[in-house]
């Protein structure tokens, strides 16, 4: 409770202070020392706004906050091994003195530790040790006649282990993206540098015939790319590394639970953001030059470059002059337009991101009542109390249920599926036919089955988790209000299937809340929260940064047609200079050279935003495979129509610099270069 009114605003797991184990890093303040001092995960302090110097109440006892802190095993805040996703809003971690530990009246959990004699030299021999642990321990606790609940090894504590598991994907994701626009900018400068070399023909013919070899003029063009690249590498670096990482560093702070941060050089970094953008140019640039240099001095005079002869124009369909001219203008420039649509579809992925996912996360937040097939989940310890008797409710509402957790394995991701059994003519979970499942067949969750690619008459295995125990379920249905990954059967399917006497359940489902079953009863309660938890992380982590990443779009979708209408204009000078001659205006040459780009443009925007929108599901279906749990990527017709017009917009923007370009044209230009 942050704000003492009596209220439980989310959950608190509380640490005693230890030096050996559970060890975190001090961020402001001071670790506690006193009976009623606490020190707080930071970066769910932020969330909440809380300081040091304010009281919270944890368990009904007041407490001064004295320090933020990051645990060193909870680099991100998962309350469960099992969550699809960390949640740093309603959930805590603190640390207390030992007084302040034993002065909480509240169930203890002991969990215990061990530690390797010789540290695995990696994940592998890791995985390889943990499991000839866990199969000693097993044989040590059913020796004792005890149950192992949990077992949790270092590779897979995703408290541990997602933030750097999530920031390896944005760096192989980041190192993707930097490689595609290296490659534009690359084409870009070589036909910047093939336009040049054509507009400057005489020039370069007169220097040929002068005494100039093709070496001297190949260092003379290619300099000036690589030196630009140069500069513009060393000075994003001189950037990235002061201005620009705070904003990257502060998104960071903003997801995770992270120790106090240091800067620290990357040659892996410098390799790729300096080293290969600048020899990947020189490349680019150099096959171009030299390959444009093989012409003679004389082909260089006469402006004749091109390798292929076209004996005749095309035929053109019988429009009017200026359609005509228009598709003619589009012809000539057919390699501009692919090159821009190449460019246009991987802003279109990117843009698809950044409306798509915020969208995406909306719908599944607006739409949770839909997707539960009841409010509350309580599941118990034990049906049984410590007497042996059954517990019960008085709550109308509740309805008894049977679940557990088994593995779906695959080659990605071992996920836990929630198999429920259900009572006949459930007020809850409403299967018609549910009398009449026999035998393994069962219902899945449409989620399940979006997943996985499961139909009607599919067969799923599932494995238990610690212990050598398969279950194959036929799929006889698909149940639509259930967001969970999960399988239901009859209450009777599942006794038999499990072992269970027919009197047993494991939990109460109801649509309000039960008061009258002893907490220490209750092994968990399964809310609305928990089924948004992951969409209001994301939203609270990324929202902001999806609307500067669709600015970021528009942005580049504007840098980059500029860069390629520029080169058409250019290449056109001559045209326009003589069209003026002729008695034409600005305007009407505008309409001539912008209109085709306009059309070209529009017909690749429209083709672009779809193509983005197929190849981001697809991404997003492989990303979100590597997860527990499944969210479907959606995008609104309207989220269509944004993508479309970000794109039109750098458009409309390169518009009127094309415009200008235009009207500087000077009319003795055509006449200038009289061949």
């Amino acid at each position: 409770d942050y704000n003492n009114d009596g209220e439980a605003e989310g959950t608190i797991r509380v640490y005693a202070k230890n030096d050996n184990v559970d060890l975190a890093c001090l961020l402001d303040g001071a670790f506690p020392e006193k009976a009623d001092e606490i020190a707080i995960d930071r970066m769910h302090a932020d969330n909440v706004g809380v300081k040091v110097g304010d009281e919270i109440s944890v368990s009904g006892q007041r407490f001064k906050v004295v320090g933020l802190i990051a645990y060193v095993n909870y680099a991100t805040l998962h309350e469960k091994s099992t969550d699809m996703m960390f949640d740093a809003i309603k959930f805590d971690v603190a640390m207390v003195t030992q007084e302040g530990f034993d002065s909480l009246h509240k169930t203890v959990h002991y969990s215990y530790t061990w530690n390797y004699v010789d540290t695995p030299a990696d994940e592998v021999e890791q995985k390889a040790k943990s499991d000839d642990f866990m199969k000693a321990l097993l044989t040590q606790v059913v020796c004792a006649d005890i149950e192992l609940e949990d077992y949790m090894p270092r590779y897979a504590n995703p408290a541990i282990n997602f933030a750097t598991d999530d920031m390896g994907s944005d760096k192989a994701m980041g190192g993707v993206l930097l490689d595609i626009l290296i490659v534009i900018i690359a084409f870009i400068f070589a036909v910047t540098i093939s336009n040049t070399i054509v507009k400057e023909a005489s020039t370069i013919g007169t220097l040929r015939a002068s005494g100039y070899t093709r070496g001297e003029l190949v260092r003379h063009y290619i300099s000036m790319p690589v030196i630009v690249t140069l500069l513009a590498a060393c000075i994003g670096n001189i950037l990235g590394y002061t201005v620009f990482k705070n904003v990257v560093v502060g998104m960071y702070y903003n997801s995770y639970s992270l120790p106090t941060y240091q800067t620290v050089w990357n040659p892996d970094a410098f390799f790729k953001t300096t080293i290969i953008p600048v020899v990947l140019m020189l490349a680019v640039n150099l096959v171009v030059i030299i390959k444009m240099m093989r012409h003679t001095p004389l082909q260089f005079l006469r402006h004749d470059l091109k390798k292929t002869k076209r004996k005749k124009a095309m035929r053109l369909p019988k429009w009017s002059f200026l359609s005509r001219f228009r598709l003619r203008i589009m012809f000539q420039n057919v390699t501009n337009y692919l090159i821009l649509f190449v460019g246009i579809l991987f802003i279109s992925i990117m843009l698809a991101m950044a409306v798509g996912m915020p969208e995406t996360l909306d719908y599944y937040k607006s739409n949770v009542s839909d997707m539960m097939f009841t409010n509350y989940q309580y599941v118990l310890k034990s049906y049984e109390n410590e007497d042996g008797d059954i517990i019960t409710t008085n709550n109308k509402d509740a309805e008894k249920f049977n679940m557990t957790s088994l593995q779906h394995k695959s080659d990605t991701l071992d996920e836990e599926i929630s198999v429920y059994g259900i009572e006949d003519d459930s007020r809850y979970v409403k299967i018609s036919d549910q009398s009449a499942l026999k035998g393994n067949e069962a219902y899945i969750s449409a989620s399940y089955a979006d997943k996985y690619s499961l139909s009607v008459g599919d067969t799923v295995v599932l494995d238990e988790k610690y212990e050598n125990k398969q279950y194959e379920f036929e799929v006889a249905g698909i149940y639509d209000h259930s967001q969970a990954l999960a399988v239901f059967l009859s209450n009777e399917q599942y006794c038999e299937i499990f072992d269970m006497d027919s009197d047993a359940f494991t939990g109460y489902l109801s649509d309000s809340e039960i008061t009258d079953i002893d907490e220490d009863e209750i092994a968990t309660v399964i809310t609305e929260h928990d089924i948004t938890k992951m969409c209001d992380q994301l939203d609270h982590s990324m929202g902001s940064y999806m609307t500067y990443f669709q600015y970021l779009c528009i942005l580049l979708s504007a840098v980059l047609i500029y860069l390629l209408t520029k080169l058409i204009i250019e290449k056109n000078e001559n045209a326009i200079s003589m069209t003026k001659i002729l008695g034409y205006e600005n305007r009407e040459i505008a309409s001539l050279y912008l209109l085709s780009t306009t059309i070209v443009l529009v017909v690749i925007d429209v083709v672009s935003v779809i193509l983005g929108v197929v190849i981001m599901k697809a991404v997003w279906r492989i990303m979100l495979f590597s997860y527990s749990g499944w969210y479907a990527f959606r995008i609104s017709t309207m989220g269509y129509v944004k993508m479309f017009l970000f794109i039109l917009i750098g458009y409309l923007l390169v518009m009127v610099l094309d415009f200008r370009r235009i009207k500087r044209i000077p009319m003795d230009q055509a006449l200038k270069n009289v061949e």
